[in-house]
Protein backbone atom coordinates (compact mmCIF):
# COMPACT_ATOMS: atom_id res chain seq x y z
CA UNK A 1 0.00 0.00 0.00
CA UNK A 2 1.36 3.39 -0.96
CA UNK A 3 0.47 6.59 0.86
CA UNK A 4 0.79 9.88 -0.93
CA UNK A 5 1.13 13.17 0.85
CA UNK A 6 0.44 16.30 -1.15
CA UNK A 7 0.82 19.92 -0.27
CA UNK A 8 -1.34 22.53 -1.93
CA UNK A 9 -0.40 26.15 -2.13
CA UNK A 10 -3.65 27.79 -1.13
CA UNK A 11 -4.14 31.50 -0.61
CA UNK A 12 -4.62 31.23 3.13
CA UNK A 13 -4.50 34.21 5.39
CA UNK A 14 -1.40 34.73 7.51
CA UNK A 15 -3.29 33.73 10.65
CA UNK A 16 -4.27 30.30 9.41
CA UNK A 17 -0.92 29.68 7.78
CA UNK A 18 0.91 30.56 11.00
CA UNK A 19 -1.29 28.19 12.97
CA UNK A 20 -0.65 25.39 10.48
CA UNK A 21 3.13 25.68 10.58
CA UNK A 22 3.66 25.26 14.29
CA UNK A 23 0.31 23.91 15.36
CA UNK A 24 -2.13 26.27 17.00
CA UNK A 25 -1.98 24.28 20.22
CA UNK A 26 1.66 25.26 20.61
CA UNK A 27 1.13 28.90 19.67
CA UNK A 28 1.13 31.32 22.62
CA UNK A 29 -2.10 32.52 24.16
CA UNK A 30 -1.52 35.97 22.70
CA UNK A 31 -1.91 34.47 19.22
CA UNK A 32 -4.93 32.43 20.29
CA UNK A 33 -6.54 35.61 21.62
CA UNK A 34 -6.12 37.37 18.25
CA UNK A 35 -7.60 34.41 16.38
CA UNK A 36 -10.56 34.01 18.71
CA UNK A 37 -11.27 37.74 18.82
CA UNK A 38 -11.69 37.54 15.04
CA UNK A 39 -14.20 34.71 15.59
CA UNK A 40 -16.20 36.73 18.12
CA UNK A 41 -16.28 39.97 16.14
CA UNK A 42 -19.76 41.11 15.12
CA UNK A 43 -20.70 39.98 11.61
CA UNK A 44 -20.21 42.53 8.89
CA UNK A 45 -21.22 42.71 5.27
CA UNK A 46 -19.38 40.61 2.67
CA UNK A 47 -16.97 43.45 1.91
CA UNK A 48 -16.37 44.35 5.57
CA UNK A 49 -14.15 41.43 6.65
CA UNK A 50 -10.77 40.81 5.08
CA UNK A 51 -9.39 37.37 4.21
CA UNK A 52 -6.94 37.36 7.12
CA UNK A 53 -9.70 38.00 9.67
CA UNK A 54 -11.82 35.25 8.11
CA UNK A 55 -8.89 32.82 8.20
CA UNK A 56 -8.12 33.76 11.81
CA UNK A 57 -11.75 33.17 12.82
CA UNK A 58 -11.87 29.80 11.04
CA UNK A 59 -8.59 28.72 12.68
CA UNK A 60 -9.92 29.51 16.16
CA UNK A 61 -13.28 27.82 15.59
CA UNK A 62 -11.73 24.71 14.05
CA UNK A 63 -9.22 24.40 16.89
CA UNK A 64 -11.89 24.69 19.58
CA UNK A 65 -14.18 22.25 17.78
CA UNK A 66 -11.36 19.71 17.41
CA UNK A 67 -10.24 20.23 20.99
CA UNK A 68 -13.74 19.62 22.38
CA UNK A 69 -14.27 16.49 20.26
CA UNK A 70 -10.80 15.22 21.11
CA UNK A 71 -11.44 15.68 24.82
CA UNK A 72 -14.70 13.76 24.61
CA UNK A 73 -13.13 10.96 22.59
CA UNK A 74 -10.13 10.65 24.94
CA UNK A 75 -12.43 10.55 27.98
CA UNK A 76 -14.49 7.78 26.40
CA UNK A 77 -11.43 5.85 25.22
CA UNK A 78 -9.74 5.98 28.61
CA UNK A 79 -13.02 5.39 30.51
CA UNK A 80 -12.35 8.49 32.59
CA UNK A 81 -14.50 11.35 33.69
CA UNK A 82 -14.34 14.44 31.55
CA UNK A 83 -12.57 17.53 32.87
CA UNK A 84 -15.24 19.79 31.47
CA UNK A 85 -18.84 19.09 30.50
CA UNK A 86 -20.11 21.06 27.54
CA UNK A 87 -23.82 21.92 27.52
CA UNK A 88 -26.22 20.58 24.95
CA UNK A 89 -26.00 22.75 21.85
CA UNK A 90 -22.46 23.97 22.59
CA UNK A 91 -20.86 25.61 19.57
CA UNK A 92 -17.31 26.51 18.71
CA UNK A 93 -18.50 30.14 18.54
CA UNK A 94 -19.47 29.94 22.22
CA UNK A 95 -16.13 28.32 22.96
CA UNK A 96 -14.36 31.20 21.22
CA UNK A 97 -16.21 33.68 23.46
CA UNK A 98 -15.22 31.60 26.50
CA UNK A 99 -11.57 31.56 25.43
CA UNK A 100 -11.53 35.33 24.81
CA UNK A 101 -13.15 35.99 28.21
CA UNK A 102 -10.70 33.68 29.99
CA UNK A 103 -7.67 35.24 28.32
CA UNK A 104 -8.86 38.76 29.06
CA UNK A 105 -9.28 37.80 32.72
CA UNK A 106 -5.84 36.13 32.80
CA UNK A 107 -3.47 38.25 30.70
CA UNK A 108 -0.56 36.86 32.74
CA UNK A 109 -1.07 33.51 30.95
CA UNK A 110 -0.78 34.82 27.37
CA UNK A 111 2.69 33.29 26.95
CA UNK A 112 1.41 29.78 27.68
CA UNK A 113 0.50 27.23 24.98
CA UNK A 114 -2.88 27.59 23.30
CA UNK A 115 -3.99 24.01 24.00
CA UNK A 116 -3.55 24.50 27.76
CA UNK A 117 -5.43 27.79 27.66
CA UNK A 118 -8.39 26.33 25.74
CA UNK A 119 -8.50 23.50 28.28
CA UNK A 120 -8.45 25.97 31.20
CA UNK A 121 -11.06 28.23 29.60
CA UNK A 122 -13.49 25.39 28.92
CA UNK A 123 -12.89 23.83 32.35
CA UNK A 124 -13.61 27.17 34.02
CA UNK A 125 -16.72 27.82 31.91
CA UNK A 126 -18.17 24.29 32.03
CA UNK A 127 -17.17 22.42 35.18
CA UNK A 128 -18.66 18.95 35.51
CA UNK A 129 -21.03 18.64 38.43
CA UNK A 130 -21.83 15.30 40.06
Amino acid sequence: MVFVCASLALPLGDGLAAGMHSGLGKEPGSRLLVLCQAATAPPRGPDGVNAVSQADARACLAFIDGFAWGHAWASWRESRDMWFCLPEGFSSEQGARDVVSYLQLHPDRLDEDGHLLVFLALTAAYPCTP
